[in-house]
């Protein structure tokens, strides 16, 4: 279990919507928070570990609990 800081809701939303939304969360973020993202987007986990990976965020975790992904990123730098 992870201390969230962030809580995203994208459930029902399919790509790219999950990863925009947690686009604007990672840019308000401050460096050491960790995002949730709330998904129903069955390429939502992949897309969210590339995207986090490829700009130096930590992918934590993903969690699927029914039809929903719980994803969490650590925010790593500004």
């Amino acid at each position: 279990m992870y201390k969230v800081d962030i809580e995203v809701d994208a459930k029902y939303s399919f790509c790219p919507g999950p990863l925009l939304k947690l686009f604007e969360a990672a840019k308000k973020a401050k460096p050491g928070q960790i995002i949730k993202l709330l998904a129903t987007d069955p390429a939502a986990p992949d897309d969210v570990k590339n995207w986090a990976e490829s700009i130096g965020h930590e992918f934590l975790n993903v969690d699927e609990k029914g039809e929903v992904y719980e994803i969490y990123v650590k925010i790593i730098g500004s």
